[in-house]
Order: C-alpha cells, then sequence, then structure tokens
C-alpha cells in the first residue's frame, strides 16, 4: 500500500533560489544526511533527468528517479527502478510571492515490501519538516 502525503508550505526564499536548491540533485548529500550519493545518470542538461540515489533511513538502499524540470515552476518526478521501492512520485509546485515562494510538495511512496508503519511514516510524514527546514537553509544560503 501506498503512503501519500500532500502539505503547502511558505518558504522563506525566491522561487529561483528554491528551484536550483532543488535541482541542483548532485548536491543532496551535502545537506540532507540520510543521502549517501546522488547522481545524474540520463539527460543531464535537458528537461528530464534520471538521478541514482542511494539512501540510508534505517538500512541502506538505492533508486533511480527521472525527473521532470519545468525551471522555477515545478519539479516532478517518478521512479525508474529499485531495491526498495514500488512507488515513488511526486512534484514540487512552486509560485513566487515576491522574495517568498508558497510551496505545495507532493509525494507518494510505496515499498516493494512490508516494512513496519513508522519506517512508513518516517520516509514520508515525519521527517518533512525537517526537508523543507534543510531545503529553504540550503536556497538562503545561495541568494
Amino acid at each position: 500500500m501506498a503512503n501519500q502525503v500532500q502539505r503547502d508550505r511558505e518558504f522563506k526564499v525566491s522561487a529561483t533560489s528554491l528551484y536550483n536548491t532543488i535541482a541542483d540533485f548532485e548536491s543532496y548529500k551535502d545537506f540532507l544526511p540520510e543521502v549517501k550519493t546522488s547522481s545524474i545518470v540520463a539527460g543531464r542538461g535537458t528537461p528530464k533527468v534520471t538521478v541514482h540515489f542511494e539512501i540510508e533511513v534505517v538500512k541502506r538502499f538505492a533508486y533511480d528517479l527521472e525527473f521532470t524540470l519545468v525551471p522555477e515552476k515545478e519539479i516532478s518526478w517518478r521512479l525508474v527502478s529499485s531495491d526498495f521501492f514500488k512507488t515513488n512520485q511526486g512534484k514540487w509546485v512552486l509560485t513566487p510571492q515576491g522574495n517568498h515562494t508558497q510551496v505545495r510538495y507532493e509525494l507518494e511512496v510505496g515499498v516493494a515490501f512490508l516494512v513496519p508503519g513508522w519506517i512508513a511514516k518516517k520516509l514520508t510524514e515525519s521527517s518533512l519538516p525537517q526537508m523543507f527546514e534543510k531545503f529553504e537553509s540550503r536556497a538562503q544560503g545561495d541568494e
């Protein structure tokens, strides 16, 4: 069964800076401690980019996501392959509001085998506020 989450939040940073931070996939390991590696494996410099991730949340696992990039407006993704996820799709929708950005974040995650509810919740809901803070802080540093 897939877990779905949707959150709306105002980020105190410009849409340009936030978009650039989200789209800088290879730097995720520098500010998201659960990301051990992230590298673009296809489509560099195009509107569709495939990124390979290795993350550690209780255990280490790997997956590839294909991102569709609409500069300064939206970044969506879908699962390409994984040794853990059955489903992983979502999007960031960015709406500029002066020097702030209204964000809608959507995520649907399903795993390939039974996992305890607290792990599924950590992958979706409970870690979102911290993740948002890390993206906002990183984007503020780029302004």
